[in-house]
């Protein structure tokens, strides 16, 4: 199931400069912090922003994500390349091509210690299913016809028709039977989390302040590893990048590492920064409701218009690679021959002629929709069509109300980010079946060449005729731009040496804190 969110910048300069003041802003306000939200050593991690939900029948968001495999299993877990591994699932077998059973490990328990069996999978993924939950997840399950129970511990997935991507409808969080929804969370202090049986438990939330995980107490804990986490929420990227330094976080990747300021982290000696090919895809999204946007030209002219060599170079200091379409170059469907629009400045400002505009015309003016993290991607993109002829007007929401601008279509241009594991991913951004609240089409986007082709990949076990079928997509994808590709971003890691053994993945993921080892250290955010 495809993830999306925003990512934004801020010129070195700016972050640097405010270093020295911000130290003491940092310390001051330590000194004036609420009580205690977890113990001492417990081991901080810094988020850029609040989850919109605790719910993982409800979570589409990235940070959601990353909190929710913290404390719930499911039945197979994603490795982001592709692959994966049993989870909950201790055998898998598919006796046919439309049904798939799964083995469930015996003893694994919810950290109220009741035994997770058959019944509590169904349940989670009946409930995600029902049409009154209004969770997007629905679109990637749409193809399960049922989840039956053979045993307490055994469970069957009977699919509606061959199906190349089943396997990942297996990733859905499992939560007791009965537990009622934690709807999301963008306006209220307090939530109430379903339990979940993973290494963690949910102790506290504050809204934009933190989440507190402490140890599933049905779990062994390994020898030398965290209590707890804390996940703090923490908007400022100099902000954390302070708290880095000064030992006060101890972890931030990806979106909560602003890479104007990887040089500055790289040379704390107590600091280690990581770095490696990641699998999130940016994107400028078109709203196809616009008669404009659905004017190849004029999405034409923007391709062209964004030099975005550049931006990577200079904005994103070459934590990211010039993308060509969803998929990158590590994933097993991806095509290189394809469409690719290079920065060409004359070339824009012609196919803006073509279409019928002059130079300036006021009717090439857009509402570009971002979060304040965004804002510096905004402003730079700004200024850059401008040259071309291209006006945008920037708006800035927190990330509640841009995500539920995105989902409603309420945009004209939005740059947005999904986490790119799967070439399935083009079923449910593209095909025409899949706008909101179906999917993720969000831009309303329609071909129906494209959606015959996903829809016939989605129906194809053989992995060559599967593999020919999407280079097609992405060739007509990379033609006729449902959405502007800008880059892939690197898996970037900051953490420091009281931290040991966490693994990055391409994802993001923060799973492997369970079994890190961990030596508290003074400092720690309470």
């Amino acid at each position: 199931m495809g993830v999306s969110k925003t990512r934004g910048r801020r010129p070195l300069g700016a972050g640097v400069g405010r270093l020295a003041g911000l130290v003491i802003v940092v310390a001051l306000s330590a000194c004036a912090r609420r009580a205690p939200l977890a113990p001492s050593d417990y081991l901080q991690v810094d988020l850029n922003v609040s989850p919109t939900t605790l719910d993982p029948r409800l979570a589409t968001d990235a940070i959601s994500g990353r909190i929710d495999e913290l404390v719930y299993d499911s039945l197979m877990r994603p490795d982001g390349l592709g692959n994966f591994a049993a989870d909950l699932a201790e055998r898998v077998e598919q006796p046919s091509a439309t049904r798939i059973i799964f083995h469930l490990r015996r003893g694994m328990r919810f950290s109220d210690g009741h035994e997770l069996t058959a019944r509590d999978v169904k349940f989670s993924y009946d409930s995600t299913i029902d049409p009154a939950t209004h969770s997007l997840k629905r679109a990637g399950l749409r193809e399960l016809a049922a989840v039956r129970i053979v045993d307490s511990y055994t469970v069957e997935m009977v699919l509606r028709r061959p199906y190349a991507p089943a396997f990942e409808m297996a990733g859905l969080g499992i939560v007791p039977y009965g537990a009622p929804l934690d709807r999301p969370v963008a306006t209220a202090d307090a939530a109430i989390a379903p339990l979940g049986s993973g290494p963690f438990r949910f102790a506290a939330f504050r809204r934009d302040q933190a989440v507190v995980l402490a140890r599933n107490p049905e779990r062994p804990v390994p020898s030398g590893a965290a209590r707890g986490l804390v996940l703090k929420i923490v908007p400022d990227a100099t902000v954390r990048a302070l708290e880095l330094a000064e030992g006060i976080c101890d972890l931030a990747e990806n979106d909560s590492v602003q890479p104007d300021l990887i040089p500055y982290l790289a040379r704390q000696p107590a600091l280690r920064v990581e770095r490696s090919p990641g699998v999130f895809f940016e994107y400028l999204a078109f709203n196809f409701r616009d008669s404009r946007l659905r004017d190849l030209r004029i999405r034409q002219a923007f391709a062209y218009a964004i030099d975005r060599d550049a931006i990577v170079h200079a904005m994103l200091r070459d934590t990211g690679r010039v993308a060509s379409g969803m998929l990158p170059p590590e994933n097993w469907a991806y095509a290189g021959d394809v469409t690719r629009y290079r920065y060409d400045l004359p070339a824009a400002r012609r196919l803006i002629e073509a279409a019928g505009y002059g130079p300036g015309d006021p009717r090439l003016r857009f509402v570009y929709k971002t979060t304040p993290e965004g804002r510096r991607l905004a402003e730079v993109l700004q200024a850059m069509l401008k040259r071309a002829g291209i006006i945008l007007e920037v708006r800035t929401n927190e990330w509640a109300t841009f995500y539920a601008d995105l989902q409603r279509g309420n945009f004209d241009l939005a740059a947005s980010q999904l986490e790119s594991v799967s070439p399935h991913q083009y079923y449910l951004f593209y095909d025409s079946k899949m706008v909101p609240p179906a999917g993720n089409n969000r831009g309303a986007y329609t071909d129906p060449a494209l959606d015959r082709l996903v829809e016939a990949a989605d129906a194809e076990l053989d992995e060559t005729r599967r593999r020919a079928l999407y280079r097609e997509v992405q060739q007509i994808a990379a033609r006729e731009l449902p959405y502007l590709p800008l880059w892939w971003l690197d898996t970037v890691t900051v953490a420091n040496h009281r931290l040991s053994g966490f693994l990055p993945r391409p994802t993001g993921s923060l799973r492997s804190l369970a079994d890190a080892a961990y030596k508290p250290g003074a400092g720690p955010f309470r």
